[in-house]
């Protein structure tokens, strides 16, 4: 089976795997980052972009080629390259929601705490809240750093998923768990979520190839299907010139069929 083929295939599965478990998770809002800052979903607020940032290719963005944001700033929070989110009209609750993020920090980057999520009104950054930690493990700062999980190596790309609920919060990396705590940090305290973002110079440099969000929380097993065996991107909606072709050959298949079972053997 062609690679191709094979992961719009996985892909699929994954929709239908979502679409079937039993989740108040709803997605939301899905950011590609082909191009533009635009949501996928039409009537979904694109991602606001502070100090810059280019689109460049990548050749191995989990074994496939893609266009991913680049992001190039400083360490002072006015310089910092970060991505903002206005989730005002995406019905999402402060305390219940989940994000998916494919990123990257550049190789070399400074290890220590790198944010990668923070909830808190943009004019009150508070240290707490979602990090690569000090050992390059998954972190949720709450006074203190519950870690755990994988190192997350500069200069790879890696696909983690944090899930806040009323009672707590959990953090996934590449489809398994990685650390929970059972306070919500990481709660939307006003209407916007800011990717990579931090109060102080706890900031690194990097690539961002995927950003979803969920008004819900999700199970550990939809965290599973969105990994989708390392293949955690949305399947291409084909063209309808090429989805005629597909059924117009389909067809001619069907049609030759019938004819070579009514023709009689000779």
């Amino acid at each position: 089976m062609h690679t191709s083929l094979a992961r719009a295939i996985g892909a699929a599965t994954c929709l239908l795997a979502l679409s079937a478990a039993a989740s108040a998770a709803d997605l939301v809002a899905t950011y590609q980052f082909n191009g533009k800052l635009a949501a996928d979903q039409a009537g979904a607020p694109a991602l606001t972009a502070l100090n810059g940032g280019t689109f460049v290719t990548e050749s191995d963005v989990f074994g496939q080629a893609r266009v991913v944001y680049q992001r190039s700033g400083g360490a002072d929070p006015s310089a910092q390259s970060v991505l903002q989110l206005d989730t005002s009209g995406l019905g999402l609750t402060g305390n219940s929601y989940a994000v998916q993020m494919v990123f990257r920090f550049d190789s070399g980057s400074t290890e220590g705490y790198r944010r990668l999520v923070d909830g808190w009104n943009v004019d009150n950054l508070q240290d707490n809240g979602f990090y690569v930690g000090l050992n390059g493990r998954l972190s949720i700062y709450s006074n203190n750093s519950a870690e755990g999980g994988p190192v997350l190596a500069n200069g790879q790309f890696h696909d983690v998923v944090l899930n806040v609920t009323p009672t707590g919060e959990q953090a996934y990396a590449n489809g398994a768990f990685a650390v929970s705590r059972t306070e919500t940090p990481d709660a939307i305290q006003g209407s916007t979520l800011s990717f990579f973002l931090d109060n102080s110079g706890e900031y690194a440099n990097g690539q961002v190839a995927l950003i979803r969000v969920f008004s819900g929380s999700l199970t550990a097993d939809e965290v599973v299907a969105l990994h989708n065996s390392g293949n955690p991107f949305p399947a291409a909606v084909p063209e309808p010139s090429s989805v005629l072709l597909m059924l117009a050959g389909l067809a001619g298949l069907g049609g030759w069929a019938a004819r070579r079972r009514s023709t009689p053997a000779t």
